[in-house]
């Protein structure tokens, strides 16, 4: 059969997907009407009323045509092969402007994304990337990959992240939660690979005691397990683990740009879900003078704070909410760590809470979250270089690659010509711990007066050198020497210069 092409304006969105689902798969029209507007609906309501649609039918799409020949093709009900993606461009289009080559850059710049419409009544929608730029509320950072795609002929790039709803058989909220993740690095990253539906049920069967298909779910150490297994060393957080430094850890690994699974749970109503953190909301400067002094559990450390009048303030307490990845929702929903689930109509969901987080690391960063923040932040305050007395400062630790670093700082105007030069040629491993030392006014500005860079594959910290690679602070470098194992000690002086962003991509208009 051959591919039939539609466009349509806002106006005309509903009537063209309920005549789609009625022509491509036989629906009668009241069961069409009542799955757009349980399911579709609720999807296209949070684009913006300039998005044109352009259907094309007959699409095949290799994340449903795997679950269609594992599964769904041995059932009885009659299942299409086939499904119809929506593909969506800023401004109206017509079939003419994609046969004239002068057209393609406009349509380029203009598209933003597309829907998959599988047959999988009534959970429809299916694979999608969704630039935010499609989006009524785009205010938001996000962790993207650029994704290849087409739409009639032509070949299109959209910068989002991966979503789909469940089918609740070969695909519940564990299992598109893993694809997402999987279809996000394997994307961004080489090392990493894109996986199907099929080979998430493969990997957990040495796991299982009994057939994973159709599926009720993963428990979380099965999702660790699935992560693991697909390359990545995992670490995983439990709330009751690490208190009041859980929702902390969360915020620093997004800030890092690393998207984290996140177990929510209302255990009276016995009600559990796997979703996705993928981002924050872009701007929330006039909240830091909210910011409480951070929780010091060492003593040497709680000391030291007193005696020299010392206050640290954590950036990751800053109340902020998140974008999170949800497959019963449409995508990029904003809501705040307390309440995970705030945008569910249901009381027992709203009540729903985080219990564990999952982050997906590079198997060779050794140094998690926690051991970073709490050497940095023993190193400040007991030395072997402290920071000086009655200071008030604001610590923004995060992970990036030591690459991607060094080419920002390259281009870092605030950051003096001296200490940029020893900071490009300094040898670094490919993942590094950046600890930004500002102040509550300096940060409202998006600048720092200070830095530590620690070394990610260094677990030991209880050398207090040993993870360091530099550090500018008080008008000092300090650099270890490898040789010796000691500190070597400069005087630099670092004017305020702008922190580092670009782990998560803004996208506020």
């Amino acid at each position: 059969m051959s591919i039939s092409v539609y466009i349509a304006t806002k106006p005309d969105w509903a009537m063209l997907t309920k005549t789609l689902l009625c022509e491509a798969y036989g629906l009668d029209e009241s069961f069409s009407e009542q799955i757009y507007n349980e399911n579709a609906r609720p999807h296209f309501e949070i684009l913006k009323d300039e998005i044109c649609f352009l259907a094309e039918t007959n699409y095949v799409d290799r994340f449903y045509r795997d679950s269609y020949y594992h599964y769904f093709s041995s059932k009885l009900n009659c299942y299409s092969r086939d499904c119809i993606r929506i593909s969506m461009f800023d401004g109206e289009v017509n079939e003419e402007d994609f046969a004239n080559p002068e057209r393609y850059p406009l349509l380029q710049s203009r598209y933003r994304g597309f829907y998959i419409l599988r047959p999988t009544f009534p959970l429809i929608i299916g694979r999608s990337v969704i630039s935010p730029l499609a989006l009524k509320d785009s205010e938001m950072r996000l962790c993207v990959s650029n994704f290849n795609t087409t739409a009639n002929g032509l070949k299109f790039k959209v910068c989002g992240f991966p979503h789909s709803s469940q089918d609740t058989e070969t695909i519940t909220c564990a299992e598109t939660t893993l694809w997402a993740i999987m279809e996000y690095f394997g994307n961004k990253y080489s090392y990493y690979k894109p996986v199907q539906p099929s080979k998430i049920i493969k990997q957990l069967n040495d796991l299982s005691y009994e057939r994973q298909v159709p599926s009720r779910g993963l428990a979380v150490h099965q999702i660790s397990y699935a992560l693991k297994e697909f390359g990545f060393g995992t670490r995983m957080y439990g709330k009751d683990q690490y208190g009041d430094e859980f929702e902390r850890l969360l915020s620093c690994y997004v800030e890092s740009g690393i998207p984290l699974v996140v177990a929510i749970q209302n255990e009276e109503s016995g009600i559990g879900h796997a979703l996705l953190v993928a981002g924050r909301e872009n701007d929330y400067s006039t909240r830091f003078d909210e910011l409480d002094v951070c929780n010091v559990d060492d003593e040497e450390s709680l000391l030291a704070m007193a005696e020299n009048d010392i206050a640290i303030y954590d950036y990751d307490s800053m109340p902020k909410r998140f974008v999170f990845i949800d497959d019963n929702h449409p995508v990029y929903r904003k809501a705040t760590l307390a309440k995970p689930a705030e945008h569910y109509h249901s009381d027992e969901w709203k009540k729903c809470t985080i219990t564990h987080f999952i982050a997906p690391l590079y198997p060779k960063i050794y140094l998690e979250a926690f051991q970073a923040k709490k050497y940095v932040i023993k190193f400040l305050l007991t030395g072997p270089r402290p920071i000086r007395g009655n200071s008030e400062i604001v610590l923004r630790v995060f992970l990036a690659s030591s690459r991607s670093y060094k080419h920002e700082l390259a281009h870092n105007a605030g950051v003096n010509g001296e200490l940029k030069n020893l900071l490009i040629e300094t040898q670094m491993p490919k993942f590094i711990w950046v600890a930004e030392i500002s102040t509550k006014e300096l940060i409202k500005a998006g600048q720092a007066s200070g830095l530590m860079i620690v070394d990610a594959t260094e677990a030991n910290i209880y050398h207090k050198v040993n993870p360091l690679i530099m550090a500018v602070f008080d008008g000092e470098m300090l650099v270890l020497e490898k040789s010796s194992g000691k500190l070597k000690s400069k005087v630099l002086h670092l004017s305020p210069f702008a922190i580092y962003e670009h782990n998560l991509k803004s996208f506020n208009l």
